[in-house]
C-alpha cells in the first residue's frame, strides 16, 4: 500500500512529463524533412497532415467520454484536441527558438527531437538500428543547415566552413553537454569534420536510400548521407 501511495503522490507526475507534447511534435517533424527528400514536398505535406489528423482524432476520442458529462459534441472535442496539438507545436517552436538564440550558431540550426525519431529515421534511410549510449539526461536534436545557407555553402571558403563547424560544435558542447544531433544532407562532412579538429568517434555517417538526383533541388549532385553527432563534455576539441 505504501508503494501505491507513493505512485499516487510523489510519483503521480514527473517534471520531464512537461516535454511530452513538444516531444510528440519533435518526433514527427524530422520525418517531414526526409519525406521531402524522398518523395517531394507535396507527398510529404499530405502525409504529415494525415499523421497530425490521426493524432487529433485520437486525442479527441480520449477526451470525448469525459466531455459527455457536459453534453459537449464530438466536434467540440475535436476542436479542443486540435488546440492542444497547436499548443504543443508552439511549445516546440519556442524550445527551438530559445536554444538557437542562446547558441548563436554560424552554420546550423537545431530542432528538438526524440530518440524515437532518430531510431526510426536510421531504419528508414539507412536500414540500420543505432545502438547509441545514452543517459537519462540525453537530449536529441534534429540538425539542419541554416535556410539561407542551404545549397549555398559553395559561396563560403573551406576555411570559413571549417571554422563554423568548430564554432558550432563548441557552442553545442557548452549549451547541450549530453546531446545527440542527427540529420541528413547531400554530401559528406567527414573530411571537414576532421579538419576542424573534432574526434572521429563522435561522428557517425551512413549512406541513405535517397536518390542522388534529388539533391538537384539544392543545386547539387551528391549522394545523401545520414549523420549522427555525439556531444559529450568529456571530449574536448583542439
Amino acid at each position: 500500500m505504501k508503494l501505491v501511495g507513493r505512485h499516487l503522490t510523489v510519483g503521480l507526475i514527473y517534471a520531464r512529463s512537461l516535454r511530452v507534447f513538444p516531444s510528440l511534435v519533435g518526433t514527427i517533424i524530422p520525418f517531414f524533412w526526409q519525406l521531402v527528400n524522398l518523395y517531394g514536398t507535396l507527398p510529404a505535406v499530405l502525409i504529415i497532415i494525415g499523421i497530425f489528423q490521426i493524432l487529433i482524432v485520437s486525442l479527441a476520442a480520449v477526451i470525448y467520454p469525459f466531455l459527455l458529462l457536459f453534453q459537449i459534441s464530438f466536434l467540440t472535442a475535436y476542436c479542443l484536441a486540435a488546440l492542444v496539438i497547436a499548443l504543443a507545436f508552439l511549445s516546440w517552436v519556442g524550445m527551438n527558438a530559445c536554444i538557437n538564440r542562446r547558441a548563436g550558431f554560424k552554420l546550423v540550426k537545431l530542432q528538438y527531437s526524440t530518440r524515437t525519431a532518430l531510431l526510426l529515421l536510421g531504419l528508414l534511410l539507412s536500414n540500420r538500428f543505432l545502438p547509441l549510449p545514452i543517459s537519462p539526461k540525453t537530449t536529441f536534436w534534429d540538425i539542419h543547415i541554416k535556410p539561407h545557407l542551404a545549397g549555398q555553402l559553395h559561396t563560403k571558403s573551406r576555411e570559413e566552413i571549417i571554422a563554423a563547424i568548430r564554432h558550432d560544435y563548441q557552442k553545442a558542447q557548452n549549451l547541450l553537454p549530453d546531446a545527440i544531433l542527427f540529420g541528413c544532407s547531400p554530401g559528406s562532412f567527414k573530411k571537414l569534420w576532421a579538419e576542424a579538429g573534432l574526434e572521429d568517434e563522435q561522428l557517425l555517417i551512413m549512406e541513405t536510400i535517397i536518390p542522388q538526383e534529388h539533391a538537384r533541388v539544392f543545386g547539387l549532385n551528391r549522394p545523401f548521407y545520414f549523420y549522427v553527432i555525439s556531444v559529450n563534455p568529456a571530449h574536448h576539441t583542439v
